[in-house]
């Protein structure tokens, strides 16, 4: 009886830190689209009244989100692989440029790839059997 009490407690355990695992991933990546989908906002109406994308706002905008991230990533990286952290920081370096140079359409997509990882990427890293095993 006391092997099935303990049995049952390790499940608990395990349950809970897969749990928790899960949701300090989804909470960062939550946090990190809201962030883009502003900035990317912001692009979109600067792309429509036709004004320069290279503000100071702007820059420090993503460079504060990149900064986020990779405190995020040396974190998570302990939960997850981290190379699918990495290609998002890769992506964030890319919108990071283009905003900089100014190039609306291209800091438009890297904002839309940015998006499309964090998406992919919080299905990836989910609990699963798959990431179990």
């Amino acid at each position: 009886m006391i092997r099935v009490g303990i049995i049952f407690t390790l499940i608990i355990a395990l349950a809970g830190v897969a749990w928790l695992e899960q949701h300090t991933i989804q909470g960062a990546y939550n946090k990190l689209e809201r962030d883009v989908t502003t900035l990317g906002a912001i692009i979109m109406q600067a792309d429509e009244l036709n004004e320069r994308i290279d503000t100071e706002e702007n820059i420090a905008m993503i460079t504060r989100i990149y900064e986020w991230w990779l405190r995020q990533e040396r974190r998570l990286s302990m939960l997850a692989r981290h190379f699918d952290f990495a290609q998002v920081s890769t992506q964030l370096i890319y919108t990071k440029n283009f905003i900089i140079f100014n190039n609306h359409e291209e800091a438009h997509v890297g904002i839309l790839q940015t998006r499309y990882l964090i998406k992919t990427h919080s299905f990836n890293v989910g609990t699963s059997i798959q990431n179990v095993i």
